[in-house]
């Protein structure tokens, strides 16, 4: 059976009709939180359009939101309202899987038993999210796919991702949610991201309780609960532009090592490849990238 290899695309006609002349049969739906409250109709309608040519792997709810957020009750809640229009999206294109943060940021790190106190606020903020939503799931058959951070990103200054960056936190969630309506998106840029930081920063390695963790160790914790793969290439301890969403190549991840365990272990989930493009309009980098990816999915299984 062969991976879905899908691109992401926004709801605009320009940008379905590029993924389709690039060879895409399947596309991960990127939303705004403007678009949700304002334009539910017309992204539905849009979306139907192309429903006999693309399937539509995930809705990505807007990426600056989350769900969890202990700091700011209307900033959590508008990550909550935007992941309930996202469901009810997905069920009227025939969309499977909703995808969502869950993050908790600060600017600055305090003693290790403050953050720990945030974190697991934040902790219970998600899984009281989650479980709002879940008898909608159940009603429309979709699954939420939570969404593993970076454990440093640049977004208008440097934020500490103290809540999602860590294998161990997802694993929580899960368990205490105890839903087949829930899984994990496993986003490799992150996943690298938040190994670096360990590697090269103390305060976070000591608040993830983790003394070191390779890109393949990470999979590997969570491969049982994985539903949805983000791919792309990065660099360094910070992610934002020019370190993160790279084409595949680009960066410093060996995917050779990375999709032999993946590809050893079964696992068939969609690969959606969230990589940036100077122009969103003509998806060169995601196309470049799946040619990638392709030829060295072949190569593996000739290797076998």
């Amino acid at each position: 059976m062969a991976l879905i290899i899908a691109g992401k695309a926004a709801c605009v006609p320009s940008q379905l009709e590029d993924r389709i002349s690039k060879g895409f049969r399947a596309v991960e739906i990127i939303t705004f939180e403007n678009q949700l409250k304002h334009s539910f109709r017309m992204m539905q309608r849009a979306l139907q359009n192309y429903s006999d040519s693309l399937e539509f792997t995930s809705i990505h709810t807007p990426s600056e939101l989350t769900i969890s957020d202990t700091l700011n009750e209307d900033y959590r809640k508008r990550g909550l309202s935007c992941l309930e229009k996202a469901i009810k999206l997905a069920t009227r294109i025939n969309c499977k899987r909703v995808v969502f943060h869950a993050f908790q940021s600060v600017s600055k790190l305090g003693t290790i038993n403050e953050m720990i106190s945030l974190r697991d606020r934040a902790f219970q903020k998600c899984v009281e999210g989650v479980r709002s939503l879940n008898k909608l799931c159940e009603d429309s058959g979709v699954t939420l796919c939570l969404e593993n951070s970076s454990a440093n990103i640049y977004f208008n200054q440097v934020l500490y991702i103290i809540f999602t960056a860590s294998p161990n936190d997802l694993l929580r969630v899960v368990k205490e949610v105890d839903s087949i309506f829930l899984k994990l998106c496993f986003d490799v840029a992150h996943a690298q991201n938040t190994c670096n930081v360990i590697r090269q920063n103390p305060e976070m390695k000591a608040l993830f309780h983790v003394d070191k963790l390779s890109l393949e160790e990470f999979c590997e914790q969570i491969i049982d609960h994985i539903d949805l793969i983000h791919l792309s290439d990065s660099k360094g301890t910070i992610a934002g532009k020019g370190t993160d969403n790279l084409p595949l190549g680009e960066g410093e991840i060996d995917f050779q090592k990375l999709l032999k365990l993946i590809l050893t272990k079964g696992l068939r989930s969609p690969t959606v490849l969230e990589i940036d493009e100077t122009d969103v309009n003509n998806a060169i980098n995601m196309a470049k990238s799946k040619r990638f990816l392709s030829r060295l999915i072949a190569e593996l299984r000739q290797e076998k």
